[in-house]
């Protein structure tokens, strides 16, 4: 049956009657699973300040000992080099808008129950709609940021392979090997190239599911079997639509995925939305599509690439060793009744930081490349 146009059933036996509307239902388990890997990302905020201050220092240094010629050095500094400081601001602000009534609106509804129905579920959508906003923001930062450091970003020969279990070898070979490497000493790992070592139980993989989806036909047992790679398979899984990359130079152009006069074509790539707009009159969440076909305002006004980026399914993973802080400001909700109209506008207020990955601690991109 299509949508209900209002109209109601003629009676099967007197034709001038109509059959009544016997109940309403409004559907209140709409989102049964959230993206929750912000929520444990998230850390304190405060009403007083702005910013979290993340300190960083390096290793010392030994030097041969002079026994009692030492004697004359007894006054000498040997300060530490100054520490690296990474300052995370809480700068963004947001509110999420509901308006509702108890009067015009209610003659829509049989009776007090559906009425109440409906206007519960409305007023939980607002909580639902900042989990969904954290969630898919979050998500989209995981996976489509990387570190500039060479060492942080990585290969795998996998692309091309028709053999499952091979291609599963070798990620698992190469992630057995990062582990170790990563309990070495190493200034390779961390963006401030300060001397470094992880555990292996500090170490988080993020996958994305069209790797873990496909490995889960072999063997995991005995593929991921060393150091500890059945505990960091499935650790954490994200859909594929949320690993992308950046708009380049080099997507724009004639016959690229954004054409010199803006329009683009997603049949050389998905655009996807990196944060929460509206965009030719539909709203986007992050990690959405964009429609398939219009016009990339960017070269006219209005979205900017920073805005939007392309889905690359060649992300095996992030790994990673403390999830990047999501600090929130506060979180209020507040309400006005308008007496003129009869109305009453509910307001959720939030606040949290621009997401940054910590420069302290390794942010790794796994990807796959050509078997060739």
């Amino acid at each position: 049956m299509g949508a209900f146009n209002g109209q109601l059933r003629s009676n099967e036996i007197f034709s001038a009657l109509y059959n009544m509307i016997i109940s309403q239902e409004v559907f209140a388990d709409n989102l049964g699973k959230h993206q929750t890997l912000v929520d444990k990302a998230r850390v304190d905020g405060s009403l007083f300040g702005d910013t979290k201050l993340y300190y960083s220092t390096d290793v010392l240094k030994s030097a041969p000992w002079g026994n009692d010629a030492e004697a004359a050095n007894l006054l000498a500094l040997h300060r530490p080099e100054a520490p690296e400081c990474q300052a995370i601001h809480l700068d963004i602000f947001r509110q999420i808008c509901l308006t509702v009534d108890n009067y015009l609106s209610k003659r829509a509804w049989a009776d007090e129950g559906a009425f109440s129905s409906f206007n519960s579920v409305m007023l939980g959508w607002m909580r639902e709609t900042k989990r969904v906003y954290d969630g898919t923001l979050y998500n989209v930062f995981i996976g489509t940021t990387a570190s500039a450091e060479a060492a942080q970003n990585i290969t795998v020969p996998v692309k091309g392979l028709t053999d499952v279990k091979e291609e599963a070898m070798l990620i698992a070979q190469r992630l057995a090997d990062l582990i170790v490497e990563m309990g070495d000493y190493s200034r390779d790992f961390n963006d401030y190239h300060n001397l470094r070592s992880y555990a292996n139980d500090a170490i988080k993989v993020v996958w994305n599911s069209k790797f873990v989806n496909k490995i889960r036909k072999v063997d995991l047992p005995t593929i991921f079997h060393k150091d500890g790679l059945v505990d960091k398979f499935e650790e954490e899984v994200m859909p594929s639509r949320y690993f992308g990359r950046a708009v380049e130079a080099s997507d724009i152009g004639s016959g690229k995925i954004i054409g010199a006069d803006g329009a683009y074509d997603s049949t050389k790539g998905t655009l996807r939305a990196a944060k929460e707009f509206d965009y030719n009159d539909v709203h986007y969440f992050p990690g959405d599509a964009l429609a398939t076909s219009g016009t990339f305002v960017a070269v006219v006004g209005g979205l900017d690439a920073k805005d939007v980026y392309i889905e690359d399914a060649d992300i095996i993973c992030k790994v990673l060793v403390k999830l990047p802080p999501y600090m929130s400001a506060f979180e209020v909700g507040t309400s006005f009744f308008n007496p003129k109209s009869l109305t009453e506008n509910h307001y959720l207020t939030f606040g949290h930081n621009t997401i940054e990955y910590l420069k302290n601690y390794p942010f790794i991109t796994v990807k796959a490349v050509s078997a060739e």
